[in-house]
């Protein structure tokens, strides 16, 4: 078992607040590291459940890698490759069959690209890169001039809403529209939250993840296929890090954000208050939409699989579409 030394002083504490979805952030502390796998075993696992998963995939696909600086990234492409784009951002420990949910319906309507995270558990070869280098939105803006994108519907949950948020932050010309789905960088997280997450980290038994799952999920919620629910256990057994902890947008960023901004939060999310995080989001983004989905937590895409796709679909059908080239 691992020392709690890394969580001793206030200052971590502190720190721990912003965290999003661990046990990939509290692996920033535990065990700093490059790669996002324990071992090629537990990489070989991981990937086991995802070929797994695109055995299930509901509509049919495209497998394709994009070199950057940074290594090969790699994407699942579904829909008409001539409909109107949307890129998906996956949440921290996670990759991109995390959307194996929602992908029918938004399918139908967009050319829809759901890239592996760099530094997390997919396809996607090279380290993550740290906050201060800005090369998270690099590297997805490689991704995008790969794709030859120019401009793109833009949608991310739990971390991938925060990487979305910067990209759109920082290239808002690139963006036509944005939807945050659980961002986690809202509002500061429960210290109860906190300590269930430890827990889970530090003894992952199969029972003890599971049982967070049920925390990070809605009590009203369906629960998931054995097979998604397995993938879950097996990413967070095998993972060693993501990303930390992103920090808390602030409100001169909030104000900044693109006007057509869907955010849309679980009202059972368990990581931090979601009334207090609409309400600032309200106040500093009053030309963003703001929605809290019922019976849905933080897993919203999974909880409520049909309502954030239609969602999705609604919004970003009021979106104009791209210009031609």
């Amino acid at each position: 078992m691992r020392k709690l030394t890394s969580f001793c002083t206030l200052e971590q504490l502190d720190s721990m607040k912003q965290l999003w979805l661990p046990p990939q952030a509290l692996g920033e502390f535990l065990m700093p590291a490059q790669s996002a796998f324990k071992s090629d075993t537990a990489r070989d696992r991981v990937l086991d459940d995802y070929h797994l998963l695109l055995a299930r995939w509901p509509v049919s696909y495209e497998s394709r890698f994009i070199d950057t600086d940074f290594g090969k990234a790699h994407l699942i492409a579904s829909g008409n490759p001539t409909a109107s784009p949307l890129v998906l951002l996956h949440g921290g420990g996670g990759n991109a069959t995390m959307w194996i949910h929602n992908i029918a319906i938004l399918a139908a309507k967009f050319r829809v690209y759901a890239p592996d995270v760099i530094g997390d558990v997919g396809r996607s070869t090279g380290v993550r890169p740290s906050y201060a280098s800005g090369g998270y939105v690099r590297w997805l803006a490689q991704v995008l001039d790969g794709l030859g994108l120019e401009q793109t519907a833009l949608a991310g949950t739990s971390f991938g809403s925060w990487l979305a948020a910067d990209f759109a932050l920082k290239h808002p010309e690139r963006v036509r529209g944005l939807a945050l789905l659980a961002p986690p960088h809202i509002e500061p997280l429960r210290l109860s939250f906190m300590l269930r997450a430890v827990l889970a980290t530090i003894a992952p038994t199969d029972s003890r993840v599971r049982s967070f799952y049920r925390l990070v999920s809605s009590l009203h919620a369906p629960q998931p296929t054995e097979l998604v629910m397995q993938d879950f256990v097996t990413r967070w057994r095998s993972q060693r890090q993501s990303p930390p902890p992103p920090p808390r947008i602030s409100a001169d960023d909030l104000r900044r954000l693109p006007a057509r901004t869907l955010f849309l939060l679980g009202q059972d999310d368990a990581l931090y208050d979601v009334n207090k995080a609409a309400a600032r989001i309200r106040a500093n983004a009053p030309a963003c939409e703001v929605a809290l989905l019922a019976q849905a937590g933080h897993t919203l895409t999974v909880d409520r699989p049909r309502e954030v796709s239609e969602a999705l679909m609604e919004f970003l059908a009021e979106v104009p579409a791209p210009a031609a080239l």
